[in-house]
């Protein structure tokens, strides 16, 4: 497309939908190099927390604040459920 570009230009050609068309496919570039750090971001902060789940006791008996702190995002209480969302993005509710 850049060859096409340098062709249209020099023989006086309209140009135009060319340059939109490499500007486009270039900020698809961008956007898909973000979306891959993103994802990159992603599958690592779920290895960490596969290694800190791994290193824990199998059996958990009492209360643990940094499982907790490491694990959860939110915990909603309502009338009727509890709502736990955890740092990787899941959400399990529990009917009273």
């Amino acid at each position: 497309m850049q060859q096409e570009l340098i062709d249209r230009t020099e023989s006086g050609t309209n140009y135009d939908d060319l340059a939109e068309e490499i500007l486009r496919l270039r900020e698809l570039q961008e956007q898909t190099v973000m979306d891959d750090a993103a994802k990159a971001a992603h599958r690592e902060r779920i290895q960490e927390l596969l290694h800190f789940i791994n290193s824990q006791p199998r059996t958990i008996t009492e209360f643990d604040e940094a499982l907790v702190k490491k694990l959860l995002e939110s915990v909603k209480v309502c009338e009727f459920f509890l709502e736990f969302r955890f740092k990787s993005g899941v959400t399990i509710s529990i009917e009273k």
